[in-house]
């Protein structure tokens, strides 16, 4: 009894601070949209001006580290300790991991951002031409695999270890462990630390899934336009998000072990069926033949394309792509890592790496392949003129004029709902675990759980938010908003990286569970 009202407590100073800055942003988005909106614009412009550097940098870094983990004996330490049990096997933890970090990002942008950058390329490339082609889809490459889950996994391993082996307290200052250790700081009970560094990356968390989430139901809005001829308006999103919404909470309740370990498994199922359609009935040698080029040149080059700016050509490319990518999963990252390291329990760093950072490296690749090079050779053969589409209909246009120009498009179109439905359903999922876990006490190794009351309660408000910004307010200067909360992560990040580069070190001193099973068999 006394575990459960101490897990059903909630941190005050990390839970009502979030929970209100992010009200207080709906307000003024709805009282003075043109204001929100120039605010964030500028305050983003400015962030991106100064301090684009760092975010490149932290990419690199953050690939460095991951490396440095893997092939260090801290890839050999088992998460929890030898005896520690995994609660899931590999397939199951590799697809929940897929789902979580992919979200519905690929499935929007994997067509739509490469006739972007065939559009409007860096200086130096002349739009609509083959060096375009082949620039956009290593573009893609690298923005869809090697440059997200750098980012994601690196405070995954940094909070993995410190949660489980050295016995850390269920916070993002876990991640930081080493660097709170050598000046002191409390991170233990109640310590105001924690939580002040918790609640700002809730905030930055929370604008971040109302982001995904309105960007989301607008794309299957669109889907069930082209399904139903029911237009994509308020009443079509209200549909959407309720019944993403009670799936959400039927899963929440059910908790990791069934709900969203079912929805993942069902999304990559539906994520392979449409990859095989498409590769069928698109260009497949095209598709083939372009992904390995495109990875040969992107790996060839891959830190000269990490660590761009843009500034010799004074060209605003990389920052508005690459950088502002960065800053959009640096704000997602350190909070995912809570969640995507508990599932790694009982298991060696190596095989969190291979799952957080191999297998969707290896996956997105070939989702870009296939879906990027569609889109690519649609382009260049004038089969359609997605730019034009692009300038006049918007990116969701581009989408969903391949899909109806292609032998049975009404399953396509069918399948790509199904996709981004379930891929929703299981970020919010994901997403508010982490949220609702750090914003109570109580977790721990045993007990990583949060009160379902919580996670159903932040869950509901993103869905009433996003519903209310879509119908009211609109959502660029959320999304820019949300890109602004890279900026404290960045130096969670480099933080991060400095604490797994000493742990790496010297794994025997930090890892205190080894220690202490150790001296018990003695």
């Amino acid at each position: 009894m006394k575990n459960s009202k101490e897990r059903s407590r909630i941190r005050k100073i990390a839970f009502w601070p979030a929970f209100l800055l992010l009200f207080g942003s709906l307000v003024y988005s709805i009282v003075d949209r043109d204001g929100f909106y120039a605010m964030a614009d500028a305050a983003n412009t400015w962030v991106l001006n100064h301090f684009g550097w760092t975010y490149s940098l932290t990419s690199f870094l953050c690939l460095v580290a991951v490396a440095v983990a893997y092939f260090s004996p801290l890839g050999n330490v088992i998460l929890g300790g030898k005896d520690a049990k995994p609660i899931l096997s590999k397939k199951n933890w590799a697809t929940i991991t897929l789902c979580t970090a992919m979200a519905a990002g690929a499935l929007f942008w994997g067509i739509a951002e490469p006739v972007y950058h065939m559009s409007s390329p860096p200086a130096g490339l002349e739009p609509n031409t083959w060096e375009s082609a082949k620039f956009a889809m290593e573009t893609m490459v690298l923005h869809w695999s090697i440059h997200p889950y750098s980012l994601y996994t690196l405070p995954v391993i940094a909070f993995a270890f410190a949660f489980f082996n050295m016995k850390k307290p269920f916070s993002v200052a876990s991640q930081l462990s080493i660097i709170t250790d050598k000046l002191h700081i409390k991170t233990v009970g109640d310590s105001k630390f924690p939580q002040i560094l918790d609640t700002i990356l809730l905030f930055a968390m929370g604008l971040g899934i109302l982001g995904v989430i309105c960007t989301g139901t607008l794309n299957m809005g669109g889907a069930l336009q082209e399904l139903s001829k029911m237009e994509s308006k308020s009443t079509a999103w209200l549909i959407i998000l309720a019944i993403v919404t009670v799936c959400f909470i039927i899963s929440s309740v059910s908790g990791i072990q069934k709900g969203i370990k079912l929805l993942s498994n069902i999304n990559v199922v539906i994520y392979l069926v449409i990859l095989a359609v498409l590769f069928i009935l698109g260009p497949s040698m095209f598709m083939i033949d372009g992904t390995a080029e495109a990875v040969g040149g992107t790996f060839s080059q891959l830190s000269s394309k990490l660590l761009t700016t843009g500034a010799y050509a004074s060209d605003p490319w990389a920052k508005s792509w690459t950088v502002f990518y960065a800053g959009s999963w640096a704000s997602w990252a350190p909070i995912s890592a809570c969640f995507l390291a508990r599932l790694g329990v009982g298991y060696k760093i190596k095989d969190l790496i291979k799952i957080n950072f191999g297998i969707p490296i290896l996956f997105n690749i070939v989702w870009c392949g296939v879906f990027s090079n569609l889109a690519i050779n649609y382009q260049l053969t004038g089969k359609l003129d997605l730019i034009h589409i692009l300038e006049t209909k918007g990116a969701e246009g581009v989408i969903y004029s391949i899909f109806r120009d292609m032998p049975g498009s009404t399953f396509i179109i069918l399948l790509f709902f199904a996709a981004l439905m379930f891929s929703m359903i299981t970020a919010m999922d994901s997403t508010t675990n982490s949220i609702a876990a750090l914003s109570t006490s109580g977790i721990s190794p045993k007990e990583q759980e949060a009160p379902v009351f919580l996670k159903v309660m932040w869950g509901v408000m993103f869905a009433v938010l996003s519903y209310i910004m879509l119908t009211i307010s609109g959502i660029d200067g959320i999304k820019l908003v949300s890109n602004l909360g890279g900026l404290p992560n960045i130096f969670i990040l480099l933080g991060g990286v400095f604490c797994v580069f000493v742990i790496s070190s010297n794994v025997t001193k930090y890892n205190l569970v080894d220690k202490v099973n150790q001296k018990k068999e003695e």
